[in-house]
């Protein structure tokens, strides 16, 4: 009879989980691999203590042989420390995979090579894990609202919100292998055992606390920030001084809670010692935070990453903070303003605020509890005209969250240098011809030196399906063609964003008419000063040198929406210089 309420009291996670995993096996999310970039570091203990058994390196030959080093240095994901290399990322990632790790090497046949272990079962035994660990998140926040009387349907919304509103759509699919939505899931269960021992007293829910306090240092250590919000978990200053004392004057209790956390800690520091020599070390070498430059307002406005841009619907977790001041709870008003400041000023004074590639500011995404706490306190208690306001205006962060998490693995919004300007230009833009749109590689004339120019001239094509070419060449016409390595052309237009017009250049071998070269971007990618201006754009066609066999280049528009008219058309055939 237990089995079966337990079971119907997470039927609305189990549903909202199932509509996640529906929705990427649509293919509307598809994805091959997630365990890629940092993902690897998380992930490698455990290829390469099961598997490859480069893990150990306490000994003169690995210490000494940096060639048995080939496969870690290949990841990329080991820095130097004392003559040894050490996994920079923390072990706790690789704690929470390792069951389903298990499992598939079990089942798993290998292949005797460096790429054991990250093998398509494998990627999909990561991605299950972050599944399957959201599940268990969203179930313990939904428990945790329940400690702040928030109605069920309340706080089913807020879970869905939580799966489909927010950055975590992205962290438990495309970029599955990460930490943060295993670290989601430790503080939940942190924070829920705290809330139910501020409640019960429970030595249990003190332990567990503990034991999960531990497992979030060892997922990210500055994740430890977590304690900072208990005074607001506690409801007032008197129950937060009560629950104090009486933990200090029970001994058993507090020695068991430290030795909880330190025996979870203890596997980061035997990771470390077996790599290293050393239990306790900093790992993130050459890399720290500048506390006297914090970019506060980048990390929560900006259009690169910033926070409220691209997880708007945190927004209204302000709107809660100010319901809790005008309700006069000046105690839980002050305590979740000081630890949303706390983790801002800190986040911010990281050497690189935005967290490198990724989508959004994803170092909140472990924190995100807090934010929806507020959240869900303003819609349970405010009337019902303006829960239903706000209710509809969070909704609608799930749309645009959807359409800009598919934009951030189409290559639609570029995964790291996004500004104002460019995030307008895509701004829910999903068509194909926007694919790659912000992504072109720098590019540098004075490294390149022009063997000929070209001109075409106007050229007016009429909307059709049929290819329109406009120059065709003989490779003996360009001196030096052996060397070309760049096709720049550049033209006129208005590269109006409904344009579906692709320019193409491609090469044939003239003796077996085999084709070489293809490439067919969107005539919209030449634009140099965003869409729907004229302006003079410039496309570079980047290739490895083909050799001195003769061969035909050909440059073509097809236009199959719009008569196109194409104005001073220049043609360039560039070889790089030898710059040292």
């Amino acid at each position: 009879m237990k089995q079966f309420r337990f079971i119907k009291n997470i039927l609305p996670e189990l549903f909202i989980i199932i509509a996640f995993i529906g929705m990427i096996n649509l293919g509307l999310f598809k994805v091959e691999k997630v365990i890629k970039a940092d993902a690897i570091g998380y992930y490698d203990y455990l290829p390469a203590l099961f598997i490859h058994h480069d893990f150990v390196r306490l000994n003169d030959s690995c210490s000494k042989n940096y060639a048995l080093y080939n496969r870690i240095q290949k990841e990329g994901v080991y820095v130097p420390y004392r003559g040894y290399l050490v996994d920079k990322y923390p072990a706790g990632t690789a704690v929470l995979q390792l069951p389903f790790f298990l499992l598939t090497y079990l089942i798993t046949p290998l292949q005797g090579n460096s790429d054991d272990g990250y093998q398509k079962p494998f990627q999909n035994a990561v991605h299950s894990a972050a599944v399957f660990y959201l599940f268990l998140g969203i179930i313990l926040l939904g428990k945790i609202l329940a400690f702040y009387n928030i109605k069920r349907g309340i706080s089913v919304f807020i879970e869905l919100l939580v799966v489909f509103g927010t950055g975590i759509t992205n962290y438990a699919n495309f970029d599955a292998g990460f930490s943060h939505v295993y670290s989601f899931f430790a503080i939940n269960a942190f924070l829920y055992f705290t809330l139910k021992y501020f409640k019960t007293k429970s030595v249990r829910s003190f332990i567990a606390a503990s034991l999960f306090f531990g497992l979030i240092l060892i997922l990210r250590q500055i994740n430890g920030l977590i304690l900072f919000f208990i005074p607001f978990l506690a409801g007032s200053f008197t129950n937060l001084k009560q629950v104090v004392l009486y933990t200090l004057n029970k001994p058993k209790i507090l020695f068991s809670g430290i030795a909880s956390v330190l025996l979870v800690f203890s596997i980061q520091c035997v990771a470390w010692y077996a790599q290293t020599g050393s239990f306790l070390l900093y790992s993130y070498q050459g890399e720290g935070f500048h506390f006297l430059d914090p970019q506060i307002l980048n990390i929560l406005f900006s259009y690169k990453k910033g926070l409220f841009v691209y997880t708007p619907a945190l927004i209204f977790s302000l709107a809660g903070l100010f319901w809790l001041f005008y309700k006069k709870k000046f105690y839980q008003t002050f305590t979740w303003l000081f630890f949303f400041l706390l983790i801002t000023y800190l986040f911010s004074s990281w050497y690189s605020w935005d967290f490198a590639a990724g989508f959004g500011l994803r170092a909140y995404i472990d924190y995100y509890s807090a934010f929806f706490i507020l959240i869900a306190i303003v819609i349970n208690e405010t009337k019902k005209s303006l829960r239903y306001a706000i209710i509809s205006l969070t909704f609608l962060a799930i749309p645009l969250n959807l359409i800009q998490t598919y934009q951030y693995n189409s290559y639609i919004l570029h995964w790291l240098n996004m500004d104002k300007e460019k995030y307008w230009e895509v701004f829910l833009r999903t068509g194909n011809r926007f694919k790659g749109l912000l992504w072109k590689n720098p590019f540098d004339m004075n490294q390149y030196l022009v063997l000929k120019k070209l001109s075409s001239g106007d050229i007016s094509v009429q909307k059709s399906k049929a290819i329109t070419t406009i120059l065709e060449t003989d490779s003996q016409n360009i001196p030096e063609f052996d060397k070309v390595s760049v096709i720049r052309i550049s033209m006129t237009n208005n590269f109006i964003s409904s344009d579906n017009s692709k320019v193409i250049v491609h090469i044939t071998d003239s003796t077996s008419h085999k084709l070489i070269y293809w490439h067919d971007p969107y005539l919209i990618h030449f634009s140099q000063q965003g869409l729907n201006k004229e302006q003079k754009g410039v496309y570079n066609y980047e290739f490895t040198p083909m050799g001195d066999s003769n061969k035909i280049i050909t440059i073509s528009i097809l236009s199959p929406t719009k008569n196109e008219i194409l104005q001073d058309i220049q043609i360039e055939f560039l070889k790089k210089l030898n710059l040292k």
